[in-house]
């Protein structure tokens, strides 16, 4: 009997909205599609803003992806690729989990989230034990799997495939010399995406008389931010500007001006957020919370990793002070920073290779 070609469900959340995880799930579903028959089922609500139409959006969505699970166990070699959610949304996956499990399907589960590494859950250790040990669980770095591990024991096989490989890089573009430390936020501006810290920053920077330019850009959804952003540019002046969500190009030429890109994020599911690497490798240093994967991602010699129970405003306004009196530093750190982006996606490319071929059945996954 010739090879048949596995038959997978990819139950995930695809664009629009376009955000991390919704990328990721698009770029792997059209990478397994060279390898394998793709069925996807769309479990996005089509909005990030928390309603009821954004609640019955998600379960009419997973009853259509129930559907398509029942549909694919008649299929030869079933397959059920799905993200584990970081959030109530838990269940879903646990239900599609289950229907795959009790029809036989072979199962991958992708974690994006540490909500449920950090701290034992309910809902995760049901989900682990309904995948039962046949199922390949997806992390996104070493530290993911030793702390799922400690909080989820039985025989489950992991693979690790960092985001890394789904970040194109940032093209070099000539930077404006200035003898200003711009540093800059982009992100969906929010407080757990640390936009007041960020506020914070840049006022203590400029009541120290540092030559300092802060950078914001992002949505900002809340009126309460947005009134927050504004009350900052009328007491600091020209050291804060915001520049509305950027894209492509616009994105790319905001990367590439920053000297320090910050990312104090408190979003208790933080995982491995691409903008870090994308200001990486447009040669921005770092200094972020040392949230997720982030403690592994960025080396001392690229920015400033700051423990998440510390003060940033602190942590960060010493490190710029010190930055600023030495420039040969910040100049240094900013080049280890492109450099840490280019062995980290180099390191990260067998990985997803061997990621694909396991979910298409080329190869089989090992237990690690």
């Amino acid at each position: 009997m010739g090879f048949r070609k596995r038959n997978i469900v990819i139950a995930a959340a695809f664009p629009p909205p376009l955000h991390g995880l919704s990328k990721i799930s698009d770029s792997i579903a059209s990478d397994l599609a060279k390898l394998a028959i793709v069925h996807r089922f769309d479990l996005s609500s089509r909005s990030l803003a928390r309603s009821p139409v954004y609640h019955l959006r998600r379960l009419l969505s997973v009853l259509v992806a129930t559907g398509g699970v029942l549909r694919n166990s008649l299929r030869p070699n079933p397959c059920l690729y799905i993200p584990a959610d970081g959030g109530l949304g838990l269940v879903y996956t646990l239900f599609l989990t289950a229907l795959a499990r009790i029809s036989g399907q072979t199962i991958f589960i992708h974690h994006h989230s540490f909500s449920a590494i950090d701290r034992r859950q309910l809902a995760m250790s049901m989900l682990v034990s309904v995948a039962g040990r046949r199922a390949t669980h997806i992390f996104l770095c070493q530290l993911m799997l030793r702390r799922f591990r400690d909080n989820y024991s039985g025989q489950w096989k992991g693979l690790i495939s960092s985001n890394v490989v789904h970040v194109p890089g940032t093209p070099e573009m000539p930077s404006r010399v200035t003898d200003r430390i711009t540093v800059g936020l982009l992100s969906n501006l929010t407080q757990e995406k640390g936009l007041h810290l960020f506020l914070d920053l840049v006022r203590a920077c400029v009541s120290r008389g540092m030559p300092v330019m802060g950078l914001l850009a992002g949505p900002i959804k809340d009126a309460a931010d947005a009134a927050m952003v504004e009350a900052a540019r009328s007491e600091i002046g020209e050291h804060l500007a915001y520049l509305g969500p950027l894209y492509g190009a616009d994105k790319d030429r905001f990367l590439c001006e920053l000297d320090i890109f910050m990312f104090p994020t408190r979003y208790r599911n933080e995982a491995q957020p691409n903008a870090v690497f994308e200001a990486m490798s447009a040669g921005a240093a770092v200094v972020v919370f040392a949230r997720g994967c982030l403690g592994e991602d960025v080396s001392c010699n690229c920015g400033l990793l700051v423990e998440p129970s510390a003060d940033f405003v602190s942590a960060a306004c010493e490190q710029l002070a010190r930055w600023n009196e030495d420039r040969a530093a910040l100049a240094a750190a900013k080049a280890a920073a492109r450099q840490r982006f280019a062995e980290r996606k180099a390191a990260a490319v067998e990985g997803y290779q061997q990621l694909l071929r396991a979910i298409a059945d080329c190869e089989p996954a090992v237990r690690i």
